[in-house]
């Protein structure tokens, strides 16, 4: 986690990542329940950009991360914006699983590809999710390896989507969706502009 200790401070000023998350955050809205503000969990929350642009549409909000110097900048963004309803919790469900807590929509963005044993992830997703409830869940798609330079923490390449569908099912997940939200758009390690596409699966309880 000392990778990301050390970029927290400035994690947000990174525009294609802002642009990112955005991208994420307007999609998972469209997903939410209007009726009913629902409870969510954003585990790999990082500073929040993808999650607290939803908290207006939220009952409650915890920030889930392993990371302790991510989870100050999740906490000062929250505590500035007013959002009372917004916590944090430093845990890793891959070392241990939460107990006690139940979610309407669990979102994971850019975080399973960080995560080796990703069935034991989404077995403890699940476990968090109430009957019905949402999994978004938003990676990028499978690449040559390219897109970070730097690879600390690099489990895989991407995903390919049908392996991602296979996944979800292992876990207990059904009704799989998925949809393109986002290219990045950066240069590679030889400095040649690349794109890369970034999905949004869904999936239900």
């Amino acid at each position: 986690m000392s990778h990301f200790d050390e970029k927290a401070k400035t994690w947000d000023e990174e525009p294609r990542r802002v642009a990112l998350a955005s991208a994420i955050a307007r999609a998972v809205a469209a997903k939410l329940d209007k009726r009913k503000p629902p409870r969510l969990l954003d585990y790999g929350c990082g500073t929040g950009l993808c999650s607290l642009p939803l908290a207006g549409q939220c009952a409650n909000v915890l920030g889930v991360d392993s990371s302790t110097e991510m989870l100050a900048q999740f906490s000062a963004k929250a505590q500035a914006a007013g959002f009372a309803h917004v916590a944090m919790r430093r845990h890793d469900l891959i070392a241990e699983p939460l107990t006690g807590l139940e979610f309407d929509v669990v979102l994971c963005a850019m975080t399973l590809h960080h995560v080796r044993d990703t069935v034991l992830l989404l077995c403890r997703l699940h476990a968090l999710l109430s009957l019905g409830g949402l999994l978004a869940l938003a990676d990028l798609d499978a690449e040559d390896g390219s897109f970070h330079q730097d690879t600390r923490g690099v489990q895989h390449h991407g995903f390919r989507r049908e392996w991602i569908t296979q996944q979800l099912q292992a876990a207990g997940f059904s009704d799989a969706e998925f949809e393109t939200v986002h290219e990045v758009n950066k240069p590679d390690a030889m400095g040649v502009l690349r794109r890369y596409p970034v999905f949004l699966a869904t999936a239900r309880k």
